[in-house]
């Protein structure tokens, strides 16, 4: 990776789910070992495109074929074995802490926590129409975003939220008819305004006070509801949002580092870097160092 070039998004093996935002695959027979693909701790989908796979999970094995769609949460987790020669598996996995930024996740892990069974992974087969699209979407990330250096990570979490809402609606089917509507329970609703406020304004207020008064419950019980929701607490939730940003800004503006701090809300550029190094590794200099744009990018864009 040249040192222009954001951050990996994408991650060629699918089982790495836990370093990567974003992890796509077509899995096929050669690339499943004896021992098998053991996925965990993170959101895996395969859509068995093509022959067989056996799945291996606390119920039992179960046979995968063509047409089925194979969903695990952080708590589910299984084992990939016995691939046929034919097998043809898309796989895509996402971090959990990625997916706890992504405002159209939310309904669809309501959908799995109410699921029987929460350590089982679920093994669905949608309809034909859902499949088509499904897959067309899926296809989306095969490129690894190659030709959108700039603007893959707002594009990455749009195809990531289109995705999830199909998701959803396959999940929904599977329990209601078509034309139910997709409930909500109330801690879910002030879950997804959580996200959408502090999507909006966690660049100045990291505080779990200012959320909890916005949305008129205590800020404990704010914590148990993102606690609950997401296994992270609110600050963890915060802080993922700070990071993402500082690196978006390191990354493709020429801004320095004492305006970054005043963007993100911090005292001053000191507590800013602190912050910064103990979430990233790196100093925000060495970390625009490393991954951002030239300084001859910058100044031909400042030309334009």
């Amino acid at each position: 990776m040249s040192p222009s070039t954001p951050p990996v998004e994408f991650a060629a093996n699918p089982t790495d789910i836990h370093s990567k935002t974003v992890s796509y695959r077509m899995i096929q027979a050669s690339e499943v070992p004896g021992e098998g693909l053991r996925l965990e701790r993170g959101f895996f989908f395969g859509m068995v495109e093509n022959g067989t796979i056996r799945e291996t999970d606390a119920t039992g094995e179960h046979l995968l074929t063509a047409g089925q769609l194979l969903i695990l949460s952080p708590s589910r987790s299984c084992t990939l074995t016995d691939a046929d020669s034919d097998l043809r598996m898309l796989a895509i996995g996402l971090n959990p802490d990625f997916f706890d930024t992504l405002p159209d996740g939310q309904l669809m892990y309501g959908q799995l926590a109410r699921r029987p069974d929460p350590s089982s992974p679920l093994r669905l087969r949608p309809d034909p129409e859902a499949w088509r699209h499904l897959r067309l979407t899926a296809a989306l990330f095969a490129d690894g975003m190659a030709p959108f250096p700039s603007c893959r990570r707002g594009i990455v979490r749009h195809w990531c939220g289109l995705f999830l809402l199909q998701v959803t609606d396959i999940l929904h089917r599977d329990c209601h008819s078509a034309t139910a509507p997709i409930s909500v329970k109330r801690a879910d609703l002030l879950f997804r305004e959580f996200k959408r406020l502090s999507v909006e304004h966690f660049r100045q207020r990291h505080d779990i006070g200012f959320y909890a008064d916005t949305l008129h419950i205590s800020p404990t019980y704010l914590s148990r509801i993102v606690k609950r929701t997401t296994g992270h607490t609110v600050y963890a939730h915060l802080t993922g949002l700070l990071v993402a940003e500082a690196r978006r800004f390191l990354e493709s503006t020429d801004m320095d580092i004492k305006e970054i701090a005043d963007r993100l809300g911090f005292s001053d550029q000191s507590s800013f870097g602190k912050f910064f190094k103990a979430q990233s590794g790196l100093s925000p200099q060495h970390y625009r160092q490393r991954f951002g744009r030239s300084a001859e990018t910058v100044e031909i864009e400042k030309d334009k």
